[in-house]
């Protein structure tokens, strides 16, 4: 068949979805400005400061938009096919009504790509940026990351086990530190000392003013004193304490090598795992919205642009809620991971596709 009419069709999705994504991300960032106005008016910092916080944020807000955009541009698209009558002239001519559709779902998908671009390779380090603005500079904390942490225990490798009163992942030391190390499920050396720190060069813990313990095969100990001992405890401090974890600020790749880490020491991973499937279903949301949308327009038959508005403001934040409850249930280990994360968009899917085959789209 031509190719002609499924472009007009696309055409027509792509102006409201880029009219929808900027006033939807700029309602957005209205919001964060008067909600850090008076942050930022406090700490005599100059506009330029909140400039760029608003600019660091932008790309998040974009991510959170563009599902919200995808279902307007549908929704606007759809409306205006069927008020200037291209809906009956087209299956008139032959084109069944899920001939017509596809194209719409097609942008709908690209739209989903550059969300996943943007999501991955771009909001995250720029939402840290902004994070360190309000959090470092304005508010004053230097361990908003959460890197300095006290009382630890955790494992440094296959039968070493480390407490420790004072970890610092900023500067890469321990204070009043014990390694206490195994050898056949025996306690084989201590390490007690005042403090140690992360050699970069030789990629191994150093261990200053303490005491060293051996035990032989009866658990006799016999014990020196040092002044500065090399230990062979070769785990980096990023892999023994892990940052905040801030889901805005990390991509699937950052999750996969925080999952990998944790796992190694055994901690949990439930709100990592979690966190990966939301953010591989996000994408996902635009192809979701689309069918929504469809399946709106096609069942009233009608509404002006007004209602196509508040419809795609009131149906996307419903949906929005319906992915946070998801990911909330899945950190609580209420759903596990993966019926968190696409949980919500197959349950949106399912009744879309329901009322589009109600429709006769299919």
């Amino acid at each position: 068949m031509n190719k002609t009419f499924p472009r007009y069709i696309a055409r027509s999705f792509w102006g409201p979805f880029i009219l929808g994504l900027g006033v939807f991300t700029g309602l957005l960032l209205f919001g964060s400005f008067f909600d850090r106005l008076n942050t930022f008016m406090k700490s005599s910092a100059g506009g330029w400061l909140l400039g760029r916080y608003l600019l660091y944020q932008l790309p998040y807000f974009l991510v959170k938009m563009t599902p919200m955009a995808t279902l307007l541009g549908i929704l606007f698209a759809l409306s205006g096919m069927l008020s200037r009558g291209e809906w009956k002239a087209g299956m008139a001519g032959g084109w069944r009504p899920f001939e017509m559709l596809k194209p719409l779902l097609f942008c709908s998908v690209m739209a989903g790509v550059f969300q996943l671009c943007l999501q991955e390779a771009v909001a995250p380090r720029l939402y840290m940026r902004s994070e360190f603005i309000f959090e470092g500079k304005l508010r004053g904390k230097e361990n908003w990351q959460e890197l300095v942490k006290k009382d630890v225990s955790f494992s440094a490798g296959e039968e070493v086990f480390v407490t420790a009163d004072v970890f610092d992942g900023r500067k890469n030391f321990m204070e009043r530190v014990v390694a206490n190390i195994y050898r056949d499920g025996r306690l084989f050396v201590e390490i007690n000392a005042r403090k140690a720190l992360w050699q970069a060069a030789e990629r191994r813990w150093l261990f200053e003013d303490g005491v060293l313990i051996n035990y032989d095969a009866s658990l006799k100990p016999s014990s020196s004193r040092f002044t500065i001992y090399q230990s062979g405890i070769s785990v980096p401090p990023d892999s023994l304490v892990l940052e905040r974890l801030v889901p805005e600020g990390v991509s699937i790749a950052d999750l996969l090598r925080r999952i990998k880490r944790l796992s190694a020491v055994g901690s949990a991973v439930v709100s990592e795992r979690t966190l990966i499937y939301c953010k591989l279903a996000a994408p996902l949301a635009n192809l979701v919205m689309a069918l929504i949308g469809a399946m709106m327009v096609l069942l009233i038959r009608g509404g002006s642009r007004i209602l196509n508005f508040g419809l795609a403001v009131v149906v996307g934040f419903v949906f929005w809620a319906a992915i946070i409850t998801g990911q909330s249930f899945g950190n609580a280990e209420l759903l596990p991971p993966l019926a968190a994360g696409f949980g919500p968009l197959a349950l949106f899917a399912f009744f879309s596709l329901f009322g589009l085959k109600k429709a006769r789209v299919f």
